[in-house]
């Protein structure tokens, strides 16, 4: 049995630790985000949009959906990230009946400014993992998202009462 397999007395503390650090990894995250939007003058729905756009067009209803905004309130959304060039409607290529909306080429250019760093930081950090890291890294974090999205589900749905 090697060491990472072998019984541990101090289990406990590690999930403990890793439990903080995840939270800590959440808070970094947020704050890293509320950055950007701050020097873009995006408020937190804005900036979910926009991050919701990175991999291309989506419906007014998929942004709503990404933002936690009802569809009206997505639809004013919509309009003020137009006005200030994020963003521009397009009509469907396979039905013009739909309208999408996309992230302008200067405003994907300047997240890119920001997040390209990160991105690179990271690939930069996983390159110092061996393969079968990896997969547990990959399990880990699907399980953990899958868990983040699960509870923020039941939280929404939730009563106060």
């Amino acid at each position: 049995m090697n060491e990472r397999n072998s019984p541990n007395k101090d289990r406990p503390d590690l999930h403990q630790h890793i439990l903080q650090l995840i939270g800590q990894w959440q808070d970094a995250t947020q704050a890293f985000d509320e950055a950007i939007g701050n020097k873009l003058g995006l408020i937190t729905a804005e900036h979910r949009c926009l991050k919701a756009l990175l991999d291309g067009p989506k419906t007014a209803g998929v942004l709503a959906q990404a933002s936690g905004l009802t569809p009206a309130a997505a639809t004013s959304m919509i309009d003020r990230l137009e006005k200030r060039g994020f963003v521009e409607r397009q009509r469907d290529g396979a039905d013009r009946r739909k309208v999408l909306v996309a992230m302008t080429t200067p405003a994907a250019e300047t997240l890119a400014k920001f997040y390209r760093p990160m991105a690179e930081d990271a690939s930069a950090m996983l390159a110092n993992f061996a393969p079968g890291d990896l997969s547990i890294i990959e399990n880990f974090v699907e399980a953990a998202l899958s868990l983040q999205q699960a509870h923020v589900e039941r939280t929404a749905g939730e009563s106060l009462a």
